[in-house]
């Protein structure tokens, strides 16, 4: 995860509790659940400063647009994403990823772990949302690929893969403190007994930052329409900050308002 390059998060109050709970036993798992996406809440404040955050999300909403252009390959190089037009899903996500990793290293004193994790996030959503678009029947096409991708500048489409990406960036917050402990998490006598029992337990992490998700979807959507396609704006770094500031902040009261619930 670059803990040594990227920096260290600040430390939470919770965390010897839920690790607690994690490796003696304690509270159900459905409890446990809600206490630790509490975590997430700060985080994505936090986020919000790191440049590779934003960027990641910038590009999840301008790369569509340049996918729909007649010039696919220089729209891509106007966003810093180098080399020939993709031919398939893993050469854009490799053109994707190293041009976040150029804003991390340019941005060195400023990168934290949030940034790599919202890199990792942003990867999956984008993988996620263009895969379920391409043929299945015969091998994509450099053309289906560029048709799949141009596809989520549609509002509805765009606010799948803001929802994505918000979820997977939380969802990767909560392991990033569990999964130290993992090897210690299953015992007999404690909240997760078994390997099936880890993988529910899991799969009720990502439901719960799914859910709790949902809420900026209608945001999403309604935001994109406004700027792009009725005032034509060529979204920005800052447009593109505004928007996560309002989209973390409504994720963050409904993991509030989301604890404690079964």
């Amino acid at each position: 995860m670059g803990h040594q390059r990227l920096g260290k998060l600040p430390a939470y109050r919770l965390l010897p509790e839920i690790i607690r709970y994690l490796l003696d036993g304690g509270t159900p798992t459905a409890d446990l659940v809600d206490q630790i996406t509490k975590v997430g809440q700060d985080a994505l404040k936090l986020a919000l400063k790191d440049p590779v955050f934003i960027e990641a999300l910038w590009l999840l909403v301008r790369l569509p647009q340049a996918a729909s252009s007649g010039a696919f390959a220089d729209g891509m190089a106007a966003l810093g994403l180098r080399g020939p037009a993709p031919k398939s899903l893993p050469e854009l996500l490799v053109a994707y990823d190293a041009a976040l990793e150029q804003v991390q290293r340019r941005s060195f004193a400023g990168a934290t772990d949030l940034g790599e994790m919202a890199r990792q996030a942003a990867l999956g959503a984008l993988a996620e949302t263009v895969q379920q678009r391409l043929p299945v029947l015969w091998q994509p096409t450099a053309e289906d690929l560029r048709h799949s991708l141009s596809a989520l500048k549609n509002a509805d489409a765009f606010a799948d893969l803001a929802q994505r990406f918000h979820s997977r960036f939380v969802d990767r917050v909560i392991h990033y403190y569990l999964d130290r402990n993992l090897h210690r998490m299953i015992a007999p006598d404690r909240t997760t007994k078994s390997v099936n029992d880890l993988e529910a337990f899991n799969g009720a992490i990502r439901r719960h930052c799914d859910e709790a998700s949902l809420i900026m979807r209608a945001f999403a959507r309604d935001w994109l329409g406004k700027n792009f396609f009725k005032e034509g704006k060529s979204l920005t770094r800052d447009d593109v900050r505004r928007f996560a500031s309002h989209s973390v902040e409504k994720i963050r009261i409904e993991l509030a308002q989301r604890k404690g619930s079964s």
